[in-house]
């Protein structure tokens, strides 16, 4: 057996990712309620009926990749490395939805203005403030980016991570309500004196704004993989050190894993092991709400390391075995023989080549 080093995670799938989604920006229709994803967080009936990922009576983490261009996501940015105090979240090409149209004040979500990433929240229905702030590195540059997003409710403040170094942190003390959907359910009624305005309130969309609200509020165009949603604040130690992995189910916090694996069809499933609910992908119009796959291009998919590391091995590691890596964080990887793995690079994924990994150390039996 090797220790430290998997050619394929040992709990069972591929540690590279096979398969993401590609979305067009097409989100606000016409028909509408297309390209995008719709993952339910709730069922809107009175009690404590949340799903894991009802993330936001606490602290939470949010994690994807993305990749996209600034000209099929034109919306403009306040400047970069700003806190708005407001939840002009909204006004970018929207990438994840947890809004409400009325009825609570528990939403969040996540955006892209002018290539930069702005985190946002509502104030809570208890809360002291809303507050929306924007990093500035650009992430629509046509290469693939891992952008986690972190609400600390003990200290109560928003930080945007990008490829596992902090963007920007905003002010503590800001952010500390209950931001998860009402236990209590909100009546679809239409009319915000009421309830809420549309059945959607209930859903964390992918890639749309959810209540087709009008062009005011543009989806994102380009590709999403690797959705992971946590229930702890990570630190961003935490998170470079596995933006590059394939987690095993059970990883302490993580509450949602959607990898988009599934490759076809109109299901994704979450992989954390403790059995979120499967999302819905919204398609059927051509052009939009695609999948995509690593063997027809590379660069379809996020670069997720082509080996899962043990406890104790991080994506740095990978590094400094292989200088040669291409990817920062991914070790070099060959369709050589080295007796590393299962059949060709064709079949089953790269091989690692072991004159690349000094003092690996492997044991048979």
């Amino acid at each position: 057996m090797l220790l430290g080093l998997l050619s394929t995670p040992a709990f069972g799938g591929s540690a590279l990712s096979e398969s993401a989604l590609r979305f067009y920006g097409t989100g606000a229709g016409p028909p509408g309620q297309q390209d995008r994803v719709l993952i339910p967080v709730d069922d809107n009936v009175p009690g404590a009926n949340s799903s894991p990922i009802d993330v936001g009576a606490g602290s939470f983490t949010l994690e994807f990749w993305l990749r996209g261009l600034v000209a099929d996501n034109p919306t403009a940015n306040a400047g970069g490395d700003v806190e708005l105090f407001d939840y002009s979240w909204i006004d970018g090409n929207i990438v994840l939805d947890r809004d409400v149209w009325c009825g609570t004040a528990n939403a969040f979500g996540v955006s892209l203005a002018g290539g930069f990433v702005r985190f946002g929240v509502d104030s809570g229905d208890a809360g002291p403030s809303n507050d929306t702030i924007e990093g500035n590195v650009d992430v629509l540059d046509g290469e693939w980016h891992h952008v986690a997003l972190v609400r600390d409710a003990a200290v109560g403040d928003l930080t945007i991570v990008v490829d596992g170094v902090e963007d920007f942190r905003g002010s503590a003390g800001i952010s500390t309500a209950d931001l998860s959907y009402p236990d209590a359910g909100i009546p679809v009624t239409g009319n915000c004196d009421t309830g809420q305005r549309t059945p959607y309130g209930w859903y964390l969309v992918v890639a749309a704004e959810k209540h087709d609200a009008g062009p005011s509020y543009p989806s994102f165009a380009g590709f999403v993989d690797e959705l992971r949603i946590w229930n702890v604040a990570r630190s961003t130690a935490e998170i470079a050190g596995t933006r590059l992995r394939v987690l095993p189910p059970a990883t302490p916090g993580l509450v949602g894993s959607y990898r988009f694996e599934e490759g076809s069809g109109t299901v994704v499933t979450d992989s954390s092991g403790l059995g979120s609910p499967p999302g819905e992908l919204r398609s059927g119009v051509a052009g939009n709400g695609e999948w995509v796959h690593r063997l027809d291009d590379a660069t379809n998919t996020a670069p997720i390391g082509s080996l899962l590391f043990a406890d104790g091995f991080e994506s740095g590691d990978a590094t400094r075995w292989s200088s040669g890596a291409r990817t920062p964080g991914v070790p070099t990887v060959t369709g050589s023989s080295s007796g590393l793995g299962r059949g060709s690079a064709g079949a089953c994924g790269p091989r690692l080549e072991t004159s690349s990994l000094p003092n690996v150390v492997v044991h048979s039996g």
